[in-house]
């Protein structure tokens, strides 16, 4: 039998309650932090939190918040983030977060309740009622479930974090009425997830170290896989044995340290990285769909990945190696380290991230901005960058020195995500300074999240470029339909008097020369800042 409850518990009968199952469950699977938004079938489990002070719970003040923070969390933790919602309206609400999380393979759990276990599936029209609320979550998790009674809580969180943490991580979903949450239970708490890695196959291995010790111009296109992998410091050893160049995808800036003479840039519609590209011979592929990278007939690739269903899926794979990247990368090392000694690259790759700079810094007044940030944000700082015009500069020319210091939306590009996932990222990170880089539009999504912040002390800098538009829509509309400008104009309050009224601090940058030193002070300050930047319409970074 499981271990009962003391009287301070709070279960009538001296057990667990399924509350408590879920409380203690994810206490055991390492989770530190629930981020949610209570309802009617959720306040029997959030009774139950109050007898886990291990777990932090962080109340949003919008259920799409719950799960941006947790995706947040996660990549920049490398541990999973947990949001709790109401069933129906509050899985839609999150189902933006979870989606976004979805495409970024990060780690997310989503607990969501369920109506009355009685009218589950009839159409009764009870509170929050949707039919079928799984349907919803399929197509966005790696896996979901509905528990129907308090026994099967603990295992379903369980099997939860084994899906999360075997191949490619992505989220799953769990759901469960309010009965099950309040009624007693004797099931144990199961032992954390601990699902063992794998490298690829030795055969494979022996041919990609052969094609690759052959290569007379190698290339690495390093995804998002490698810093969720943790797999940095094993790829950055293959790179030097191979003197191969390097371009990451957006999700995969910070695989390598910008600063690493072989790093060229990001490839992520980049059209400045593609005479890089075009100059291998072979090109070793790691943690990424491939998407966008035409190869020549002429041209090999060794595609690595955890996933075997994404190896091949945008371009073949002459060589396809399936497993973990970093214990994969470290056995491809170990067969390079004995094949001789290669020229140095370094000036070649210095050259090549010169020019396309300078490609960059052409284009306009973006690259000031991106040059400011950088210069603003200590080395250790994480850059969370929503869907706007500065971020797609940002995605191309901000370098990176880690992994887990910048976070994207991948494919999904979700306006609103920037500020509620800096949030997160500041719950698992404290110690180091978390700033956004946003839209005026994108900020407005969430920026009732600034009560999040000053209620628990979540203190991160916003920096919202502010054109009066959702700036990208309104290119489209001058550029290619006779600059007609049509709802995608923007009256906007005084940023400053809104941060304020939350309780935080503000600034106002109106001479881009001066936004370093503003975010550098801000950076380093006890306090939630929203740093406003008046500009212009920009034009196309692409």
């Amino acid at each position: 039998m499981a271990e009962q409850m003391s009287a301070e518990g709070g279960a009538d009968t001296g057990h667990w309650t399924g509350g408590h199952a879920l409380a203690r469950q994810l206490v055991a699977e390492g989770v530190d932090t629930v981020f949610g938004l209570p309802g009617d079938q959720l306040m029997a489990a959030l009774d139950a939190f109050v007898d886990s002070p291990e777990l932090r719970y962080i109340v949003t003040r919008h259920e799409q918040a719950t799960t941006y923070m947790a995706d947040g969390y996660a990549r920049a933790s490398g541990r999973p983030g947990v949001a709790m919602v109401v069933p129906g309206v509050g899985v839609y609400n999150a189902a933006t977060g979870l989606a976004t999380a979805y495409a970024c393979s990060s780690q997310v759990l989503l607990i969501a309740g369920q109506v009355n276990r009685h009218g589950i599936g009839k159409d009764l029209g009870l509170l929050h009622d949707v039919h079928d609320q799984l349907d919803v979550v399929r197509p966005i998790t790696k896996w979901a479930e509905r528990v129907i009674h308090p026994d099967g809580i603990a295992p379903a969180v369980h099997e939860a974090f084994e899906r999360m943490h075997t191949g490619r991580p992505r989220p799953t979903e769990i759901e469960i009425p309010p009965e099950a949450f309040a009624e007693p239970t004797d099931a144990l708490t199961l032992p954390a997830a601990n699902p063992p890695r794998s490298s690829a196959p030795q055969d494979r291995l022996e041919q990609a170290a052969a094609l690759l010790a052959g290569s007379s111009a190698p290339l690495v296109v390093a995804g998002g896989g490698v810093v969720l992998g943790d797999a940095s410091a094993a790829l950055t050893e293959v790179v030097d044995l191979l003197q191969a160049l390097v371009v990451t995808t957006r999700e995969g800036k910070g695989a390598i340290d910008d600063r690493h003479p072989l790093s060229v840039g990001t490839m992520w519609v980049n059209p400045r990285m593609r005479p890089v590209l075009d100059a291998a011979d072979v090109v070793l592929a790691v943690g990424t769909r491939f998407q966008g990278m035409g190869l020549r007939p002429d041209q090999k690739l060794v595609h690595l990945d955890v996933d075997a269903e994404q190896i091949g899926r945008n371009h073949p794979a002459d060589v396809a190696v399936a497993g973990d990247a970093a214990l994969s990368l470290a056995a491809l090392a170990d067969l390079l380290r004995g094949r001789g000694n290669r020229a140095s690259r370094a000036d070649e790759g210095r050259a090549a991230r010169a020019k396309a700079e300078r490609e960059l810094a052409a284009i306009g007044p973006q690259w000031e901005m991106v040059r400011a940030l950088r210069q603003g944000i200590p080395d250790d700082g994480v850059l969370v960058c929503d869907t706007t015009s500065v971020a797609y500069m940002c995605h191309m020319a901000y370098p990176v020195y880690a992994p887990r210091t910048y976070l994207s939306t991948s494919y999904m590009g979700t306006l609103g995500f920037g500020y509620p996932a800096a949030l997160g990222v500041k719950v698992a990170r404290p110690d180091v300074p978390v700033v956004t880089v946003t839209g005026d539009g994108g900020f407005l999504f969430a920026s009732n999240e600034l009560a999040t912040a000053v209620q628990h002390g979540i203190h991160t800098v916003t920096v919202v470029f502010d054109d009066s538009a959702y700036g990208n829509s309104n290119r489209d509309q001058r550029d290619r339909f006779g600059g007609r400008e049509y709802g995608t104009v923007l009256r906007n309050p005084d940023w400053s008097a809104l941060a304020r009224a939350f309780g935080a601090e503000a600034e106002v940058v109106d001479d881009i020369t001066n936004l370093a030193e503003v975010l550098a002070r801000a950076c380093a300050a006890e306090c939630s800042t929203v740093v406003s930047v008046p500009m212009q319409r920009l034009p196309s970074p692409f």
